[in-house]
């Protein structure tokens, strides 16, 4: 009985995860057809070469929240309420280190990172403007991913999978 309870369980976080997926991907896609049906071809060439930061923003506040969002967990299986709350308190302090990073990349660096991710003159400036954007807003992807995955683990993964398609638009 309480194995099917857990399988019951682990197929709703995963169904709610996979749909949360889905609309990311769904956004990721609405983004590619408006660019190339505004900006051509260089536009579109722009977007693929500036999009490596935004998987990089990306993955980054997932190891963060993921990570913290297990040891969390953990701690407050064991009862360790305080040390769970140390848990959420470093990644959220990591993922905001982190997203100074990104922030200031994008408003001091994100000419030389165009170069250097390939950007020739022909696409330089849309790819320059695509990066800038991005890495600015660098600290509300990582925070989203962190806080994303903090939520799932506290029991709402349909609240999770809200905050994935909304916090991401």
């Amino acid at each position: 009985m309480q194995t099917q309870n857990l399988n019951r369980e682990f197929g709703r976080y995963v169904t709610l995860n996979i749909f949360g997926m889905i609309g990311l991907s769904c956004y990721i896609l609405a983004d590619t057809f408006f660019i190339a049906r505004g900006t051509g071809a260089n536009g579109l060439a722009a977007l693929n070469i500036a999009i490596p930061a935004y998987s990089v923003m990306h993955g980054t506040g997932l190891m963060i929240g993921v990570g913290g969002a297990t040891r969390y967990s953990v701690c407050r299986a064991q009862g360790d309420g305080a040390a769970a709350d140390r848990a959420f308190t470093h990644a959220v302090l990591l993922a905001l280190l982190v997203s100074a990073v990104f922030l200031a990349l994008g408003a001091f660096f994100s000419a030389p990172l165009a170069r250097l991710l390939g950007a020739n003159d022909a696409i330089f400036a849309m790819t320059r403007t695509y990066l800038q954007t991005l890495l600015c807003f660098g600290p509300f992807f990582v925070l989203n991913n962190v806080c994303v995955a903090f939520v799932r683990n506290d029991g709402a993964p349909g609240l999770a999978m809200f905050g994935m398609l909304f916090g991401s638009f």
